[in-house]
């Protein structure tokens, strides 16, 4: 009895209940079909040449669809074989193409908003659209980090959960003002050291730095803080090539560096204090792209402001802790460290 009253009512409830909108070559045709299928499902009207009878009437006069069709696909075939089809796929993909992921947004808009580009630009082969997601991200490094772990992943679904598993979890690694960390040495694994402050000479603010040690103590944790004569915001992320300064965390003397190449902790805080933390790459050392953010385990260079030279370990001495002086050209082995967060 239900059903046939149901049946009775197609029409009436159809004109008083909102209509999907007319299809004027801006959209999808799938996905508006789609909707015109729910709608016709809704009101219990479920034969294909109906359906079809139904959205045709919804099709702008501009746009011919052939009278006789009467499927869906011979439906879709017909709108697309329409000039505004290729429009509007020009037009999605120019949108996907400029597509960029912000911290700001709601992960699942961003994914809902790439997933509706890439159907409406007839983007479906993988590979260019791990592209297009790489290219919605303003960080180098971030990206990077994602083009690896994409490169043997042959499923659309772990795309997208390892995009967003990082994506969060990136954040949460990135070092800035105010972090704590430790300063490993590559080659050996023996990190950034300072103990109690011994002055060079008697009435001297500086003591000596070395490499000492394979697990992190109290005497291996340094601040990133703001460079002198600089007031940088506590949290915001060092990005590769700022100038910054590192505080020893239990003296809270300052690493700088003297005129004749020795590491030096100084009570005081002047441009001697200030380092740049540039990003290494195996081809050329180091380089001067600010793009990216400092995060734990990029590889560095910790270059001094002054005389442009980096950081790097010589032998042992003669209490078994390494030698920290400024020397190399950024190539070489000793010249490479990475950071540790201990806290930010």
């Amino acid at each position: 009895m239900a059903d046939s009253l149901i049946n009775q009512n197609k029409v009436p409830m159809i004109a008083i209940t909102a209509h999907p909108t007319k299809y004027n070559g801006t959209q999808d045709p799938e996905s508006w079909l789609q909707d015109i299928r729910f709608f016709c499902r809704l009101h219990g009207i479920d034969e294909e040449e109906d359906i079809v009878s139904f959205s045709m009437l919804k099709v702008d006069p501009m746009i011919y669809v052939p009278e006789k069709t009467s499927t869906f696909s011979g439906l879709v075939k017909a709108l697309k074989s329409h000039v505004t089809y290729p429009v509007m796929e020009a037009s999605a993909l120019h949108n996907l193409r400029k597509l960029k992921y912000s911290s700001n947004m709601e992960m699942s808009d961003f994914i809902s908003t790439f997933l509706s580009l890439c159907r409406s630009a007839s983007v479906r082969n993988l590979e260019e659209q791990k592209s297009y997601l790489l290219n919605s991200l303003h960080d180098d490094n971030i990206r990077n980090i994602l083009s690896t772990k994409f490169r043997n992943v042959d499923e659309f679904d772990w795309v997208i959960k390892i995009f967003q598993g990082i994506l969060y979890e990136y954040p949460l690694h990135q070092i800035r003002y105010g972090s704590r960390i430790t300063i490993k040495h590559c080659v050996t694994g023996q990190y950034l050291s300072h103990g109690e402050h011994k002055p060079i000479e008697p009435g001297s603010q500086s003591s000596r730095v070395y490499c000492n040690g394979c697990k992190p103590k109290e005497n291996e944790v340094w601040i990133v803080t703001s460079p002198y004569s600089e007031n940088k915001s506590p949290g915001d992320p060092v990005r590769f090539n700022s100038i910054i300064g590192l505080s020893h965390g239990k003296s809270r003397a300052n690493l700088s560096a003297s005129n004749d190449r020795d590491v030096l902790t100084s009570l005081g805080k002047d441009k001697s204090c200030n380092w740049v933390a540039r990003r290494h790459t195996t081809e050329s050392g180091y380089h001067n792209d600010n793009n990216g953010v400092w995060a734990i385990g990029d590889i560095i260079i910790l270059e001094h402001v002054n005389n442009k030279l980096p950081l790097y370990t010589r032998a042992q001495d003669y209490e078994g802790n390494q030698e920290v002086v400024l020397e190399g050209d950024g190539f070489e082995e000793n010249n490479k460290w990475y950071a540790e967060i201990i806290g930010q």
